[in-house]
Formats: C-alpha cells, sequence, structure tokens
C-alpha cells in the first residue's frame, strides 16, 4: 500500500469508526422499535403520555395529558420542558413511533463524543469496542425496552459533559451540564455532584493559576444545580401539578402512599436490599471497569441511585429493565475513561504513550477495558436485544390486524377511553383517556382482554354504560380477536 493510502485511511480512522458506532447503535435500536411497535408491545403507559404531550407541543397547546387525568398539565407530573422539542417531530410525523425513533437516535449520537475519546485515550480498535459495548450496554437497551421518555434528552448531554471532563476542558463541561435541570427535576442533584466532581478536580490541579478559577466553577455549578434542584421542586412543580404539591419525592411516589410504606424500614436495608440493588451496583461498577469508581465523576449516579432504591417501587431496582438506567451508562464510561487518561499521565501532567506508560498502569487499564466487555457477554442473554423470539412478540404481531380494525372503527377527532394495550395507538386520532383515571363519558369505550388485567369485562358497553356518571349508554360495535368497541349513542 502506498504511503499516501496508509496516510488517508489512519486519518480516516477516527471519523469512520465512531461513525460505524453510531450507525451501528443507531440501526440496531431502531430496529428493535419498529419491531415492538408492530408486534403490539406495550411495557407501560409512558409512550401515550409523552405522545399526547407531543401532540399538543405540535399545535401550540400546554401539555394537557387527558391520559393521567382531566386536564392534567405534565410539566406538573414532572419538569421537563425540553420536550417542547418533541412538537415539530410530531407535527411533521404524527406517531408515536416518530419518538421511539427520536430516543434511540439520542443513544446513538451520544457514543459519538465517548467513542472519539476511548480510541485517543486506548487505541482506534480497543476504543472502538468499547462505543459498542456503550451503545448497546444494558442501560440503552432497557431504556428503548421501555419505550420513550425524556431521560433520552439527557443521554447526550452527560456524554459530551463527560467528555469534557476527561479532558479537563471545565467550562465546557459545565455548559454541556447547565441544560440538564430542562430535562427532568432531579437531574438538578446530578449537577451538583457534577460542579462538586469539577472542584475537587481544581483543588488537584498543580498551577496555581488554574486551581482558583476552576474550583470556583465547579462550587458554582454545584449552587446552580441545587437552586434549580429547589426552585423546581418547591415553585414550579407545585403551581403546575393538579395535587398543589411535588408528586415525587426521594421516598417514592409521595401521591401513591409508596413512600410510607418503606419508612418503617432503615436507611441502609432500604439502600441496600433487597439483593437486586446490589447487583444493580454490580453491573454498574463492572460498567466503569471497576476502575471508574476512583474518579470523581462516578459520583454523578449516586442522587439518580438514592431516589431508586429509596422508592418502594420494585421496578426502580433492576439494572435490566427500565428507562432511568440510561444515564447511568454515559458517566459510569466517562467515570472509566478519566481513570484510563489518568494513568497515561505523569507527573508533570504530560500524556504518555501507552508503550511508556508503567506496566502496572498498563495491566491496570487492560482489566478496566476488558471487565466492561466481558459484562456485555455475560449479560446479553438477559437484555431485551435477544429476547425479540419469544412467544409474546408473535402473538402481538398476529392481533395487529385486529388491532388496525379497532382504531379504523374509530372516528377521527373522538374521545376513547381504553385500557393500557391500544392508548399509544389511538393517541394521532383520538383524545384518549385510560380506565385507570377516566371519569369522562367518551365516545368510544374498547377493551382489550389481553391487558385487562384479570376478569375484562365480557361486554363493553354493558361494562361503559354501568361505569357512567350522567346516564350514558353504549352499544358494542365491534368484537374481535379479544378486542371490543362501545360507541355512546346517547
Amino acid at each position: 500500500m502506498r504511503p499516501s493510502a496508509r496516510t488517508a485511511i489512519r486519518a480516516a480512522v477516527p471519523v469512520v469508526v465512531p461513525a460505524a458506532v453510531v450507525l451501528v447503535g443507531a440501526v440496531t435500536l431502531i430496529a428493535y422499535s419498529v419491531n415492538q411497535w408492530r408486534s403490539m408491545q406495550v411495557p407501560s403507559w409512558d409512550l401515550a403520555i409523552f405522545s399526547e404531550l407531543a401532540k399538543a407541543y405540535a399545535h401550540f397547546q400546554a401539555p394537557i395529558v387527558p391520559i393521567k387525568g382531566e386536564g392534567f398539565n405534565l410539566l406538573g407530573d414532572h419538569f421537563h420542558p425540553i420536550l417542547v422539542l418533541l412538537g415539530p417531530v410530531w407535527r411533521l410525523f404524527p406517531t408515536p413511533l416518530a419518538l421511539l425513533v427520536v430516543q434511540d437516535l439520542l443513544l446513538a449520537v451520544s457514543a459519538w463524543p465517548i467513542t472519539r475519546l476511548a480510541m485517543r485515550t486506548l487505541t482506534p480498535w480497543a476504543g472502538g469496542a468499547l462505543g459498542l459495548f456503550y451503545v448497546l450496554s444494558w442501560g440503552f437497551q432497557g431504556a428503548v425496552s421501555a419505550q420513550f421518555h425524556e431521560i433520552a434528552f439527557a443521554v447526550p448531554m452527560l456524554a459530551w459533559a463527560s467528555v469534557a471532563f476527561v479532558e479537563r476542558r471545565w467550562r465546557a463541561c459545565a455548559l454541556w451540564c447547565a441544560p440538564l435541570v430542562l430535562v427532568k427535576e432531579d437531574l438538578g442533584l446530578t449537577i451538583l455532584m457534577a460542579g462538586l466532581a469539577i472542584a475537587l478536580r481544581g483543588l488537584q490541579e498543580r498551577r496555581e493559576d488554574r486551581a482558583a478559577p476552576t474550583t470556583l466553577l465547579g462550587l458554582g455549578l454545584t449552587l446552580y444545580g441545587l437552586f434549580a434542584f429547589l426552585i423546581t421542586v418547591l415553585l414550579i412543580l407545585p403551581a403546575l401539578s393538579p395535587s398543589g404539591a411535588w408528586e415525587y419525592g426521594i421516598g417514592g411516589n409521595a401521591a401513591d402512599g409508596t413512600a410510607a410504606a418503606q419508612a418503617s424500614a432503615g436507611l441502609l436495608a432500604r439502600l441496600f436490599s433487597p439483593q437486586i440493588k446490589l447487583v444493580t451496583l454490580g453491573v454498574l461498577a463492572c460498567t466503569a471497569g471497576l476502575i471508574g469508581l476512583a474518579s470523581p465523576w462516578m459520583a454523578l449516579v449516586l442522587p439518580t441511585l438514592a431516589w431508586r432504591f429509596l422508592s418502594a417501587k420494585e421496578f426502580y431496582w433492576d439494572w435490566a429493565n427500565w428507562h432511568y438506567n440510561a444515564i447511568l451508562i454515559p458517566i459510569a464510561v466517562g467515570a472509566l475513561l478519566d481513570v484510563l487518561a489518568r494513568l497515561r499521565t505523569d507527573r508533570e501532567g504530560k500524556t504518555l504513550n501507552w508503550p511508556d506508560t508503567p506496566v502496572l498502569a498498563r495491566a491496570i487499564a487492560i482489566i478496566g477495558v476488558a471487565v466492561p466487555l466481558v459484562l456485555a457477554v455475560r449479560t446479553a442473554g438477559d437484555l431485551p436485544l435477544l429476547r425479540t423470539s419469544e412467544p409474546i412478540w408473535r402473538t402481538g404481531a398476529a392481533r395487529a390486524a385486529a388491532a388496525r380494525q379497532v382504531i379504523d372503527t374509530v372516528e377521527a377527532g373522538s374521545t376513547v377511553e381504553t385500557d393500557l394495550g391500544l392508548l399509544a395507538y389511538l393517541v394521532p386520532k383520538a383524545t384518549v383517556y385510560w380506565v385507570g383515571t377516566s371519569s369522562a363519558d367518551t365516545d368510544y369505550v374498547i377493551i382489550d382482554s389481553y391487558f385487562w388485567g384479570g376478569n375484562p369485562p365480557r361486554d363493553a358497553a354493558a361494562w361503559a354504560t354501568g361505569q357512567s356518571e350522567t346516564g350514558a349508554v353504549y352499544e358494542l360495535v365491534l368484537d374481535t380477536d379479544g378486542y371490543q368497541v362501545a360507541k355512546r349513542v346517547r
């Protein structure tokens, strides 16, 4: 090969490898989401809720979400003004599937800075392998499986902030952290921890002319995060919440009584038992290659872990499912890269080539990179991407034709009350209410016996008529493959 060709290839690698990682991640995650959507898999009501929000923003309206309750402003549930960006998306692509694709792209794009940093810190191919682990990690798979959640917008911010922290670009790190307050209220505490990490590094700076500004910047970011958190949970959320109070607390969802259920347990018991919490901590530590625990950046996971583990909701504790694990991934991998970068730094602050680093440092680095890669192989069978062959996927796909018939039966612009199964699928066409919170007499009532949760009504019309508080009368207009559609006739 000619020297010029080798030079061109060498110059292209820092761009081609991260781009390939992003592309692999995007294609894989989007393929999963499309398959999940077509197979009628509905793990929660979140996608339907955020679809109603996006639909409202697309028409320049307040994010009123009837699924949560009549006149319910979703900004009073969690503070996520950044989701106004979903308005243009819905305007162009009025389907909940578009939200799933947006989330997939946000997660995949966050691999770009992480992979590039990993390649600079390690070798191009080791960095690429770590990038693939990152973009297909347990946290991302769980988030995609759980469908859309606002937390997806935080992942790219944390990825770029992590890279800036490793590279000692403190101002850039602070600027990437600052918008996290627009994603979810508790991320103000994550910003607080980022500020403390920067301040600590400022105190460790060898050059006195750089130490003071870095420390002050870190402390300023700490105060900003704390102030934003307090203003949001004490003033903004109570003002917008239907109950006049912040619906959530560090003990769980205060509105549903779960916090009181945990009050009698000791603090340590609530944090570290049952065993699944320890498993989650172990998986997270392995994601950071174990050595990443030595980085102050790893402290950013503490607020998220605290409110999750102190909650009485069991699905908050798990490592293999749900979306809250997604924000832990850029933090943990960033902490790993921070330690790896420091292993290559001599006492004078100069970066050494790996062959010139001490043998012990190289051995520690190898272990740090190997641990998350082994974790990926060991846990692959427990994660969603390899579970798409399970029978439930085929069952859902088989019912898709019947579901389409149900949706076609509903008139555009009408109101519908239904259970979990078709909530999101009906949002583009109708104003949708959930049977668990609705007290309205809607134009249609739809029952999906597969998602009812035991003893579904045998006659949707009789059930809907009996539930009405105003004497509304319904008649059955469709009964197919476990679906029943009742239409209001008076």
